[in-house]
């Protein structure tokens, strides 16, 4: 599963978008990264953290948001439509005016 976030402006709003979870303006979320320092987002409460991840790739024209989880931990289809939603949500509360659409392909 994945987002195509349509913007011209990609790793600007990347970064953005990480700098406000970890300043915490965004607090439903948390950074973590793996052991090459790349930066994923988490899900922070309690029920729902590092169940999954989403790593975040700048390409020509979009922001391209995949869902990943750690090494042989694959969530259910339910948890994977949680996190969907809740990046979707995230998107649409906080950044709506940073994007033209986005998709979400399943």
């Amino acid at each position: 599963m994945q987002i195509e976030l349509y913007t011209d402006s990609g790793q600007a709003l990347i970064n953005e978008i990480f700098s406000a979870v970890e300043k915490e303006t965004v607090k439903t979320w948390v950074v973590k990264k793996d052991g090459k320092g790349t930066k994923y987002l988490t899900h922070k409460p309690e029920q729902w953290i590092d169940k999954a991840l989403f790593g975040f790739e700048n390409e020509k024209g979009k922001i391209v948001i995949s869902l990943v989880w750690w090494k042989d931990k694959e969530p259910t289809e339910e948890i994977k439509g949680y996190y969907m939603g809740r990046l979707t949500e995230l998107l649409l509360v906080n950044f709506s005016g940073k994007f033209g659409k986005f998709e979400i392909i399943k």
